[in-house]
């Protein structure tokens, strides 16, 4: 028994700056349209719905969520909206990542 839920895009469909696209009954990927479909930094992630009916999402570039389940793709993309606005944030200094001195 199926059960069609009523956040399921049923066509490509960009959202902001992203566009989705179905790869299946539900299965879909994330790519960026500002880049060309040959770039591999175009695709952005994979999304999955699961038995319980919530999105996972298996993330192929930074930068991205800490999440990779979400309720629904509004939360999905809101997260991934978030992610990159953080990461492209330059006002915050450099976070320094220690490391052993050379032997």
């Amino acid at each position: 028994m199926s059960t069609v839920l009523p956040d399921v895009p049923r066509s490509p469909a960009p959202h902001g700056d992203w566009e989705l696209t179905s790869l299946g009954r539900d299965s879909w990927r994330i790519c960026d349209p500002a880049r060309r479909h040959g770039d591999a930094d175009c695709l952005i992630a994979y999304v999955e719905r699961n038995s319980t009916g919530s999105l996972d999402v298996l993330w192929l570039r930074t930068p991205c969520p800490r999440r990779s389940r979400f309720h629904d793709f509004a939360e999905l993309f809101d997260a991934l909206d978030d992610a990159v606005a953080a990461a492209s944030d330059r006002s915050q200094p450099r976070v320094r990542i220690r490391h052993l001195p050379p032997l």
